[in-house]
């Protein structure tokens, strides 16, 4: 038997991390918990865009040192 659902599990279950019983186990809870089925909502399209990455073979191999922000270790900018 699944352990009780937790709110907290509504990430997982939006990117489809929940084992089948877990992931039962949740859509009968949210079938009946507003609050999540709002947050589920919420989190759609974060998912949607997380998954197309992992699905894009190119997402990962961008050109070295481009898309990289530049360090402000040395501290703050003067006026140029």
């Amino acid at each position: 038997m699944p352990d009780p659902v937790e709110h907290t599990d509504v990430g997982a279950y939006a990117l489809g991390l929940l084992e089948d019983a877990d992931r039962r186990a949740f859509e009968e809870h949210l079938a009946g918990c507003p609050a999540c089925a709002a947050e589920l909502r919420r989190l759609t399209g974060a998912a949607d865009a997380l998954r197309a990455l992992r699905d894009d073979p190119g997402a990962d191999q961008r050109p070295s040192g481009q898309d990289r922000p530049q360090s402000t270790a040395s501290g703050p900018r003067g006026p140029e």
